[in-house]
Order: C-alpha cells, then sequence, then structure tokens
C-alpha cells in the first residue's frame, strides 16, 4: 500500500463530492504494503479506503475492479468498489486512476495461530471455487515473471545469489507444471493482506497481484507465508491450511506430486521481487521494504528437504463442523 502520491485535503474533498460517501472528516496515509497510495477516509456516511494506482494502467483495473465486485457478491469478505454518480468504480485523481472501497473490519496478525491457518485456506478455496468459470484476462506466469526480475537485478547481486537463482531458474524450467488447474488465485495472500475481527477472518485485501494461474501455486504463496515459525515451515500449520482447504476444493494427485516444486517456485518469486524493491526503491512520502532474505532463507529449506509437508489423507482430520462456525 504506502503512499507515494500525496493527496490533499481540499483535492480529496472535491473527488468524493463525485460519490454519495459523505462529507469528508479526517484521511491518513496507510504504510503497510509497496505498491499503491492508500489512504484511510472517514465521512459522515463512514470509513473508506483511498487506493490510488501507481503501476496498473486504466485498461487493466477495469478487470480488477469487476473481480472484486463478483467476489463481494459472492460473500467472499473483499472491498467492494464504490461507485460515483455516474456508477463509475474509477476516476483519477493526481493524474492517477483511483477508487474507493468500504473499510473492513479488522486487524492483521503478525502471529497465526493453527486457526488462522485453517481459516486463511478455507476462504482461499471459497475464493478458488467461486472464480470456477471466470474469465480473467490476465495471466499469471510465476516462472516468467522470476525470469524478468532476474534480469533487471542481475548485475546488482552477489556472485552467491546469482548463482543459487539461475540454478533453481534452470530446475524449475525443466520441472514447472504447466498442466495443473488453474483458476483466478489471489497470488499474494500474505498476513498483511488478511484482517481478523477477534479470531474470525473478516477481511482479504490486495487483489491486484491476482490473474489466472495454477491454483496449487496461490496455496504454496499463502503457506510459505502463514505457516513459518521462526523462517521454518510448521508442519502441523501447514496441514492446518491445506486440510481446510480440502474440505471444500480435494487436490489431485499430480498437484500432491508438484507440492515442493511450487513452494520452491513461491519462495524464488518473492526473493526476486523482494529484491527488486530493495535495489530500485520507488520514492514516497510513506514506504515500506520487506526482507528478502527471508525467502532466500526459505528456499534453501525447501530445497534442501526431502519432507513434503504433505500427509495424503490430512483432509479426513478436519473438523468441518468447527470450520463452519469460523
Amino acid at each position: 500500500m504506502s503512499v507515494y502520491t500525496p493527496v490533499t485535503r481540499s483535492q480529496l474533498e472535491f473527488f468524493f463530492d463525485r460519490y454519495t460517501l459523505g462529507r469528508v472528516i479526517k484521511f491518513e496515509g496507510i504504510t503497510n504494503g509497496i505498491d499503491n497510495s492508500n489512504y484511510f477516509v472517514d465521512t459522515t456516511q463512514g470509513s473508506f479506503v483511498l487506493t490510488l494506482f501507481e503501476t496498473l494502467s486504466l485498461d487493466e483495473l477495469p478487470h480488477f475492479m469487476s473481480l472484486m465486485t463478483r467476489l463481494a457478491n459472492y460473500h467472499i469478505p473483499c472491498p467492494r468498489p464504490q461507485l460515483d454518480k455516474q456508477a463509475n468504480s474509477l476516476r483519477l485523481l493526481n493524474n492517477k486512476p483511483a477508487a474507493i472501497f468500504k473499510r473492513l473490519s479488522g486487524i492483521t496478525t503478525d502471529a497465526p495461530t493453527h486457526s488462522h491457518c485453517q481459516q486463511v485456506g478455507l476462504q482461499l478455496a471459497e475464493l478458488h471455487d467461486c472464480t470456477q468459470n471466470y474469465h480473467f484476462p490476465i495471466a499469471c506466469n510465476v516462472l516468467n515473471e522470476c525470469k524478468t526480475l532476474f534480469q533487471q537485478i542481475n548485475s546488482q547481486i552477489t556472485a552467491p545469489d546469482r548463482l543459487l537463482i539461475a540454478d533453481e531458474l534452470r530446475f524449475q524450467t525443466q520441472h514447472y507444471p504447466d498442466s495443473l488447474p488453474s483458476g483466478v488465485i489471489h497470488a499474494d495472500l500474505f498476513k498483511d493482506n488478511v484482517l481478523f475481527e477477534g479470531d474470525k477472518l473478516s477481511g482479504i485485501l490486495d487483489f491486484y497481484s491476482a490473474g489466472t494461474g495454477v491454483l496449487l501455486l496461490d496455496l504454496a504463496i499463502t503457506v510459505n507465508d502463514w505457516c513459518c515459525d521462526n523462517d521454518t515451515l510448521n508442519p502441523s500449520k501447514v496441514t492446518a491450511l491445506l486440510s481446510a482447504y480440502e474440505t471444500l476444493r480435494s487436490l489431485h494427485a499430480q498437484e500432491k506430486q508438484h507440492w515442493q516444486t511450487l513452494l520452491r517456485v513461491a519462495a524464488l518469486r518473492f526473493w526476486l521481487s523482494r529484491l527488486a524493491h530493495q535495489l530500485y526503491p520507488r520514492a514516497g512520502e510513506i514506504t515500506q521494504q520487506k526482507d528478502p532474505l527471508f525467502f532466500r532463507r526459505l528456499l534453501e529449506q525447501h530445497r534442501c528437504s526431502i519432507e513434503p509437508y504433505w500427509r495424503p489423507t490430512f483432509h479426513k482430520t478436519v473438523n468441518t463442523a468447527t470450520l463452519s462456525t469460523l
């Protein structure tokens, strides 16, 4: 999120006048995230989030607005785009595409419990389920993303890092399973993109990395962040998350076979993107840097591990009645 594009109160009031969302009372920049400029805005009618899009174009953004509207209609707790007086979900502010969303309740957690992991797994399965047969025209090709990022930073990194990345890319080029079930994936379901109100999941944020891609990749990205304790995967948390996911969508034998490969490429992808953000920081009033070394260490663990973190019958161990009350 962060703030790269400053907005004055008069600009904000003029912008909100195009909606029927009340008069602006106060606003402040949001520090979390790294891609867009975000503000909390309180009005006489409620609390909202204003997002100014720093990289996505006006041609791409309607697809994301439509996706979030669909998910909200299916009761996925995500931000629903607010429409202006002309029924538009996007407008320009400071020459940037901008949108307003109703602010979701809850806070993020830095120390997820097994219950948190279960709820995230179930919610991810529901997201995948409700977008079956939904055409989302933006592709998520993680291997191409990794190669592009590597080209950007290759000259700026150490020789050991360069050798490790190149070796992993060779492995992924040979083994990445393009034929696995695919659909709409969030692709960035990290802890700072999920809200909890008390112990109950209340919101999923930041769908701007979403695309059509391998569903198992979405699970691997999520597990790599949610199920680590002290920089190491906690197998019982992995089982909790995957078990909850499989109460709604059972995974194929081929997906289980390629699980370790997907964990590896997910770690590589975010190691590279964090390195790129660190090496080529963007200017802004409020910005956030995330440690790339976490994913380097995780990638090395995945490469050395002979434990698949998989329980072939784990989905039978989950108490679905308990899950339904979460």
